[in-house]
């Protein structure tokens, strides 16, 4: 099977609800994550924030000398500077005419620029990109186009199939991702059950082990259509979930992993 592993990892100042559960930071986590999925010859790709770098930079020089290990770009602030909230509250009061999370179109692409700058200190020259959050607009496939980013992974559709955006390969996460469908750290059943969340796989949840068989049976359906299959497991949503035991599991049944750069249209 066709698998393409990967994982979001966010800056420590960024403070989000995960983190508050962790034992030290994301990047500590990806750094675990990866050497599990070496200890399997799993390839991984990790897209991480900008800030990463300047806040732990000697666990991102880690990662970036890991051979199993590709580095993409996950924005730098990941839509918390004031130009983000207000360029985002103008899209609340216009529709959407004007405004997104991404901010003007020169905002985003000097954000786009900077994160690529802070990857190149660490000798990675990034050509995976996934938005925080997913979230993205009608000028970042051009931009990343534009600075030279070959693959994009910021869509969640069950049934995705590789694709082209703009001079773009486009990736699709075409299994459920594991921070909106596994139990872990805040998200207890009995917040899902209070949650009003539904996205492309729907509004439920599941322990690990149950996650990770629903994972592994969409890997299989894909497997069938010839199609690539695209995990999204978070290092910090993985460690908290059950240390990392899921993810083992998805790594041990992994037969032919890729980077998501090697994915062909």
């Amino acid at each position: 099977m066709t698998v393409c592993i990967t994982g979001d990892v966010h800056h420590v100042s960024m403070a989000t609800r995960d983190q508050e559960y962790l034992e030290g930071t994301e990047v500590e986590a990806a750094v675990e994550y990866a050497e599990i999925a070496a200890e399997h010859d799993v390839p991984v790709t990790l897209f991480c924030t900008g800030k990463c770098i300047d806040e732990d930079p000697e666990r991102m020089r880690t990662l970036a000398e890991m051979d199993n290990v590709e580095l993409g770009g996950h924005n730098y602030w990941a839509f918390t500077t004031p130009v983000h909230s207000a360029w985002r509250a103008l899209g609340k009061v216009t529709g959407g005419r004007i405004g997104s999370w991404n901010g003007p179109r020169p905002f985003q692409a000097y954000e786009i620029r900077k994160t690529l700058d802070a990857f190149e200190r660490l000798g990675v020259r990034v050509r995976s990109w996934r938005d925080h959050a997913y979230r993205h607009d009608r000028h970042t496939a051009d931009l990343l186009s534009r600075y030279g980013v070959t693959h994009f992974s910021d869509h969640v559709d069950p049934d995705g199939e590789v694709g082209q955006d703009d001079r773009l390969t486009v990736v699709p996460i075409n299994t459920p991702p594991d921070h909106e469908h596994v139990y872990h750290a805040f998200r207890t059943p009995e917040f899902v059950a209070a949650d009003d969340f539904e996205g492309p796989f729907g509004t439920e949840s599941r322990s690990p082990a149950d996650w990770a068989d629903w994972v592994l049976e969409r890997v299989e359906d894909h497997r069938e259509s010839g199609t690539v299959a695209t995990v999204l497991a978070h290092p910090a949503c993985m460690q908290l979930a059950d240390g990392f035991e899921a993810f083992e599991r998805l790594c041990d049944a992994v037969d032919h992993g890729v980077h998501l750069s090697d994915v062909e249209a």
